[in-house]
């Protein structure tokens, strides 16, 4: 559950055993629809870069693929939780 721990989308495709794709949709739905929710919202904890630490933007659901300051790949995958307001 969201409400009790983070997790990265690649998490819960897992878990759900649906495509990463269906996932990264339904996020964006509930972060949609929570914006007009009283008591919770959902929380992103942004992709951030392993090597040189840049943080990239929490707009976006879809994990980058890689950091535009050093252009290497080793990211960590944003992860979703759903938090009281």
């Amino acid at each position: 559950s969201l409400k009790a721990k983070a997790s990265s989308a690649m998490d819960l495709s897992i878990t759900f055993n649906r495509p990463l794709s269906a996932i990264e949709d339904d996020l964006d739905h509930i972060r949609t629809t929570m914006r007009y929710d009283e008591n919770y919202k959902l929380l992103m904890l942004p992709a951030n870069c392993q090597l040189c630490g840049y943080q990239f933007s929490n707009k976006k659901i879809k994990a980058p693929s890689k950091c535009p300051d050093c252009r290497r790949e080793k990211i960590t995958l944003p992860q979703f939780k759903i938090q009281e307001k």
